[in-house]
């Protein structure tokens, strides 16, 4: 949902990571999804790709997908999660995170957490985005709307309750809070105030610096057309 109303670890340089050949942290697990992909993917040819020439060599046997793991705790301390996929082989896949932010979903915090505030994800307009698979329906630079700015538009979801489907949540974004130019603004929701901005009526909030280096992977690394949350 669009929005209402916080320390990131480092990470190499996109200029370091392309130069690696994105050889950083390496990720366990592949989502079921995503490893179909690599499989449609894959090049059947090349036994190996060397670190050196990865992002150009592997161009065509490789993808990204971005991952949102929720924080019990403190769901506006959530965090998200770039992945690079390789297919180095017919056999052989390997997972890299390329990158990772604090993100929020909902309107829960630190101080609301043990009730469970914003945690339900059929609640309309306050609980975070329900888990599961999501295309990424489409990406803008200059967005303008009730959000505005640099986005990622997600497919509409619904939750699960008592193990059925329940309320369709619609309208989830990936986004910040700035301008449609990218700009700061002087009023909500185009102004960034700190850590009350990571609280959303559900879709995946980001501050202005964070969502920008994101954005900046699209340029030396397939951009995500999926994204999976748990």
């Amino acid at each position: 949902m669009i929005t209402t109303r916080s320390a990131r670890p480092a990470h190499r340089s996109l200029k370091a990571l392309a130069t690696a050949g994105a050889a950083a942290v390496v990720v366990g697990l592949v989502p079921a999804a995503a490893g179909a992909q690599a499989s449609a993917t894959a090049a059947p040819q090349s036994a190996e790709v060397t670190s050196a020439t990865a992002p150009a060599a592997a161009a065509a046997r490789s993808y990204t997908y971005l991952q949102f793991k929720k924080n019990k705790k403190d769901p506006s301390n959530s965090r998200l999660s770039l992945i690079h996929v390789r297919q180095i082989s017919p056999d052989k896949t390997r997972s890299y995170v390329l990158d990772s932010w604090r993100a929020g979903s909902g309107v829960g915090d630190a101080k609301n957490a043990k009730r469970k505030v914003g945690q339900n994800a059929c609640q309309k307009n306050a609980g975070w985005l329900p888990s599961g698979d999501y295309k990424i329906e489409y990406f803008k630079n200059n967005f303008a709307g009730t959000i505005n700015g640099i986005v990622w538009k997600l497919q509409d979801k619904r939750c699960k309750a008592n193990g059925k489907k329940g309320t369709k949540r619609d309208a989830l974004f990936i986004h910040s809070e700035m301008k449609s130019n990218g700009k700061q603004g002087r009023t909500e929701p185009t102004r960034w105030d700190g850590n009350g901005d990571y609280k959303s009526a559900g879709c995946i909030k980001l501050k202005p610096s964070d969502i920008r280096e994101l954005k900046g992977y699209r340029s030396d690394f397939p951009k995500p057309t999926r994204l999976y949350v748990s």
